[in-house]
């Protein structure tokens, strides 16, 4: 079988995707720019990568599949050791009191700039989140971990996150905005009815909205009553270049600086 060429796989990665899911890529990698290295925290192999093909990215996450697993807590690379740090969709599924320590570590490892993601927390998009939890199970008959995890540890608010960033001071943190909770939870349901009950007419359903859609890559600088999700987008005051952080045989290069 003649092998995919790599913007033939990078096509059918974003493909499998859900909408949500390739619109929080697509936006995180414009705002990275064209970094030589990346490290993607949280992320699955492959995703991220496929939209910043001129980027060598790195994923670390606590499960498989990623390049590196890690304990969720400290990051095994040496400081400043990646040109950009991702972290998309993590913050919610942290509890509350290891948020500060996970923005830590972001500006820990690097050396230039930090895209991060998260659901913006106002009341309305946390009221939805708990219905489409508890609508979820009903419909399928088994919790969504990731839905519950929304709603225990609670949506980022926009007042914690500018607390959260506060004390990093070698960072200038903007603030972006994007999207509309609703739309992304009529998409949600149309596939969750879709899958769990196999009738032709609401799998045309979901497949005409899959097909009709169009990816929204607006990011706006005011909150709105329905926004989906909160970008911050840092910049290292002082950019000094990165340190390799994996070795010529593409393993992690071990911490020698602590």
């Amino acid at each position: 079988m003649r092998a995919r060429r790599p913007y033939q796989a990078a096509a059918l990665t974003r493909l499998r995707l859900a909408p949500d899911t390739d619109e929080r890529h697509a936006l995180a990698a414009r705002l990275a720019g064209r970094p030589e290295t990346v490290l993607d925290v949280g992320g699955v192999k492959g995703q991220l990568a496929a939209l910043l093909p001129q980027s060598r990215v790195t994923t670390v996450n606590v499960d498989e599949p990623a390049d590196v697993v890690f304990d969720g807590a400290t990051l095994p690379f040496p400081d400043r050791s990646f040109e950009l740090v991702t972290s998309l969709d993590v913050l919610e599924h942290l509890q509350r009191e290891e948020r500060a320590a996970h923005l830590r570590e972001l500006a820990r490892v690097a050396a230039s700039h930090i895209v991060l993601c998260c659901p913006l927390g106002t009341q309305a998009h946390a009221l939805a989140e708990a219905e489409l939890a508890a609508w979820h199970a009903a419909i399928v008959g088994r919790r969504h971990r990731f839905l519950d995890e929304h709603v225990v540890n609670g949506l980022p608010t926009e007042a914690e996150l500018r607390d959260l960033v506060a004390p990093i001071g070698d960072f200038s943190f903007q603030f972006r905005y994007h999207g509309d909770f609703r739309r992304i939870q009529e998409v949600f349901r149309l596939g969750v009815v879709a899958k769990a009950r196999r009738r032709p007419r609401a799998l045309a359903a979901y497949a005409r909205r899959r097909l009709t859609n169009r990816p929204d890559l607006v990011l706006d600088d005011a909150a709105g009553p329905f926004t989906n999700r909160v970008f911050l987008h840092a910049r290292r005051l002082s950019s000094p270049a990165a340190r390799p952080s994996v070795t010529e045989h593409g393993e992690p290069r071990p911490d020698d600086e602590r």
